[in-house]
């Protein structure tokens, strides 16, 4: 008789979270081999509809490669404040740019109106 796990346990009175990975194939690979729904895409047209998908799948945290990211940037920012999805920008094997920190106060800016960071 081996363990199983619910997707619908809870723990601690809360949900398991749903993660998924956008990235190139070599980086999102690892994420797979810990069972993190992984979507390997090459270009920034394939991200904007599977990042819909996973919004209106609620899923509770999507971590994109900063290479994508950088080319969707606005949209990144638009979800992160309309929706209950976090999108958050991991570096990939060509270290950070500081995309993510870029994302973070354009998000803060367009939540509360000025730049705070």
């Amino acid at each position: 008789m081996g363990f199983q796990l619910d997707k619908s346990a809870k723990i601690w009175g809360a949900h398991m979270p749903s993660i998924a990975v956008i990235g190139k194939s070599d980086i999102v690979s690892v994420f797979s081999a810990f069972g993190i729904n992984a979507f390997p895409m090459d270009n920034s047209e394939d991200v904007v509809p599977k990042l819909n998908e996973l919004v209106s799948l609620n899923t509770d945290v999507v971590f994109i490669t900063e290479e994508l990211a950088s080319q969707i940037r606005h949209i990144i920012s638009e979800i992160n404040i309309k929706s209950q999805t976090s999108i958050t920008v991991i570096p990939d094997h060509k270290g950070s740019k500081g995309l993510a920190t870029a994302i973070i106060k354009d998000t803060v800016k367009e939540a509360i109106g000025m730049d705070i960071i």
